[in-house]
C-alpha cells in the first residue's frame, strides 16, 4: 500500500497518466488498484515503474521510515526552542516530497504551523490552520488537541493587532485541551499568557507557576526562563526595585551561559520597562537598545522594542529632534511593512509629540489612538495614553470630557 502511494505521488508529480506509466508493463486497471493498495506487484514490475519515473524506491522508503523520527525531533526542538535543531529537522521533512501522501500529513501540517508561529510567519500559520480545518475533517484525538494548542498560540501571537475577543478565544481553545491524550503541558504557559492578555491576572499567575514547575521537572531551561520572566515582569509588586533588578541580571547571565539569545532580548526589554516606569529614561533606552541587538528586525518584537527605545529617547530628551524624527519615520515604515496598525498609531503619537504639535496630538489621541487601544485590548497603552489625555482635559478645564474618560476607564 505504501509503495503504491509513492508510485502514485511521483507519477502525478512527473505528469504521467496511468496509461503512460503502465504502457508495456500492466493494465491501467491493475495499476489503479495497486495505487489504492488493493493489489500487489512483483519486485521486478515495481523496479520497472521506478525506472520509468526516475526514482530510487528504496531511498524513498527509507525516507518514509524516518518521518516519525523527524516529526518527534522537530516537536521536541520547538518545545525546547533549539533553533538549529528546528531548522535541521524542518529541512529534512521538507525534502520528503511525498510526506503529504502519508498518514503523517496532519501531524506534519500541525508542526508546520508551530514552525511558522516560532518564526513569526503569522499569515502562513493562519493559512495552514485553515487548510487543516477545511481538508482534514477526521483526525485523531491527539491531532485535535494539537490543533487547539496551535490555534491558541496563534491567537496569542496576534495579540495587540486584533480585537479583544481573540484573547478570550485563546483561553477558550486552550482550556479545551484534553491532557489524557495530549501530554505536552507546555500549553500551560500559553494558557497563562492568554489569561493575562484577557485580563485574568490571578489565573495567569496560577498557570505560569504550573508551567514553570513542568519546565523545571523536564529540564526545559529555555522555557523555564520564559515562565520566570513572565512571573517576574508581572508579579513584582512586593519586591524592592533593587531586588527586581538583581533577579533580572541573574536571569540574563544564565541566558548568556546557555546561549538563550531570544530570552535574553526579552529580559533586556523588560528591564528597560522597569527603568522607564521609574523615570530613568537614559538607562531604559540603553536596555531597549541592547534588546534590539538580539532581535530580528522583521519581527513584531523588533517593532515593540524599537518603539520603546524611541519613547525613552523622547521622554528623556536624549537625541536631537531631527535625528529622532528620522528614527520615528523609519519605525513608521517598518510598521507599515509589517501591517501593524497599532505601531503605526504609536509612531504617529511619537511624531506629533516630538513636533510639539499639541492640537493635532490631542485630536489624534482622542479620536484615533484611545479608541483603537480599547478595541484591540491594549490595556497598557490604553491606560498610559488615557492618563495623558485625562491630564490634558483637567489642565485645560475640560472637566466634562475628563469625567467621561474616567467613566470609560472604570467601566
Amino acid at each position: 500500500m505504501l509503495v503504491g502511494k509513492i508510485i502514485k505521488f511521483y507519477r502525478e508529480k512527473r505528469g504521467f497518466s496511468q496509461e503512460m506509466l503502465c504502457e508495456g508493463i500492466c493494465s491501467k486497471s491493475y495499476l489503479s488498484r495497486f495505487e489504492c493498495g488493493k493489489a500487489t506487484f512483483s519486485p521486478e514490475m515495481i523496479a520497472l515503474f521506478s525506472d520509468r519515473l526516475g526514482i530510487d524506491l528504496n531511498e524513498k522508503l527509507e525516507s518514509y521510515y524516518q518521518i516519525e523520527k523527524y516529526l518527534h525531533g522537530l516537536n521536541l526542538a520547538i518545545i525546547k526552542q533549539k533553533n538549529k535543531c528546528i531548522d535541521d529537522y524542518m529541512n529534512k521533512l521538507k525534502n520528503i516530497a511525498f510526506i503529504m501522501s502519508t498518514k503523517y500529513a496532519v501531524q506534519y501540517l500541525l508542526l508546520l504551523v508551530r514552525f511558522y508561529l516560532y518564526k513569526k510567519i503569522l499569515k502562513k500559520a493562519k493559512k495552514t490552520i485553515e487548510k487543516i480545518e477545511k481538508v482534514y475533517v477526521h483526525i485523531s484525538e491527539y491531532e485535535k488537541n494539537f490543533l487547539l494548542h496551535v490555534k491558541g498560540i496563534y491567537y496569542i501571537s496576534i495579540y495587540r493587532t486584533t480585537v479583544s475577543e481573540d484573547m478570550r478565544a485563546a483561553v477558550n481553545v486552550l482550556k479545551q485541551i484534553n491532557t489524557d491524550t495530549y501530554k505536552n503541558k507546555e500549553y500551560l504557559y500559553h494558557l497563562a499568557l492568554a489569561y493575562y492578555f484577557a485580563g485574568s491576572k490571578l489565573l495567569a499567575y496560577v498557570y505560569a507557576r504550573k508551567a514553570l514547575n513542568y519546565f523545571n521537572k523536564n529540564y526545559n531551561y529555555v522555557q523555564a526562563f520564559n515562565a520566570q520572566s513572565f512571573l517576574l515582569f508581572q508579579y513584582d509588586q512586593d519586591i524592592g526595585f533593587e531586588e527586581i533588578i538583581e533577579k533580572y541580571h541573574n536571569l540574563i547571565r544564565t541566558c548568556e551561559r546557555v546561549g538563550a539569545d531570544l530570552q535574553k532580548g526579552i529580559l533586556l526589554n523588560n528591564l528597560g520597562v522597569k527603568y522607564f516606569k521609574k523615570g530613568n529614561f537614559e538607562i531604559a533606552s540603553n536596555y531597549f537598545e541592547q534588546s534590539l541587538l538580539s532581535t530580528e528586525n522583521y519581527t513584531i518584537y523588533y517593532l515593540r522594542r524599537y518603539y520603546n527605545y524611541l519613547e525613552a529617547c523622547l521622554e528623556g530628551n536624549l537625541l536631537p529632534k531631527t535625528e529622532l524624527l528620522e528614527l520615528i519615520h523609519f519605525g513608521t515604515k517598518l510598521a507599515e511593512k509589517r501591517q501593524s496598525l497599532i505601531h503605526c498609531t504609536l509612531f504617529m503619537l511619537l511624531k506629533l509629540n516630538c513636533e510639539n504639535n499639541q492640537k493635532r496630538y490631542i485630536t489624534f489621541l482622542s479620536e484615533v489612538a484611545i479608541p483603537q487601544f480599547k478595541q484591540t485590548n491594549n490595556i497598557t497603552y490604553y491606560e498610559q495614553y488615557g492618563k495623558k489625555l485625562y491630564s490634558y482635559y483637567i489642565k485645560s478645564n475640560q472637566y466634562k470630557k475628563a469625567i467621561e474618560l474616567e467613566f470609560q476607564f472604570k467601566s
